[in-house]
């Protein structure tokens, strides 16, 4: 199954299922900046039983669910792993918080067509992925905001943007990238 099959496959299990999602990470990133290669696929999902073991016996047999629950350090977040029984391909199932910014982005989230593998998904705005990968602050997310930046910067929302990365104390990373990026013309 190629990855782009197995995106699909656990997309239409979700929605099968009845679970609420948001695809994330560099799935998501692709519809706002260049695609680049991943080795995994990001979703936030909303747990409910008995839609979460429908979800698993769905996937089941092509996936295992590493028995490890995961904390991202951050927020907090729980994750869990499902990781392709043939391929080094895994999805990471972020449950979704009482963050603020991200119940924030999860009342902003929509419909679009995954540039990835042309089917349709609800995924973040350009404006809450820079907020997240300011958040994060690794190379990899820094490199994707500055790309998001000098792609999407005419069609953001500026000041949300701002209000977050005030509340999140990386106003001054987002500033010394866009202080980077040549001027728009």
């Amino acid at each position: 199954m190629k990855q782009s099959e197995s995106v699909i496959f656990i997309l239409s299990a979700l929605e099968t299922s009845g679970i609420e999602y948001m695809v994330g990470g560099s799935v998501a990133y692709m519809n706002y900046a260049i695609p680049r290669a991943t080795k995994d696929f990001d979703l936030v999902i909303q747990i409910h039983e008995p839609e979460f073991t429908e979800f698993l016996g769905a996937v089941a047999p092509s996936f295992d669910l590493d028995p490890q629950i995961y904390v991202e350090s951050l927020t907090g977040t729980k994750r869990y792993i499902l990781q392709h029984r043939k391929t080094a391909f895994d999805v990471e199932l972020f449950i979704r918080s009482e963050d603020p910014h991200h119940l924030e982005m999860w009342g902003r989230k929509f419909r679009r067509r995954l540039v990835f593998c042309n089917y349709e998904a609800w995924i973040p705005t350009a404006e809450d992925m820079i907020i997240q990968k300011l958040r994060w602050g690794r190379p990899q997310d820094l490199v994707d905001v500055d790309n998001m930046i000098t792609i999407q910067s005419p069609n953001l929302d500026w000041p949300y943007i701002e209000h977050w990365c005030d509340q999140h104390g990386t106003r001054p990373l987002l500033e010394q990238i866009r202080a980077s990026l040549p001027p728009l013309d």
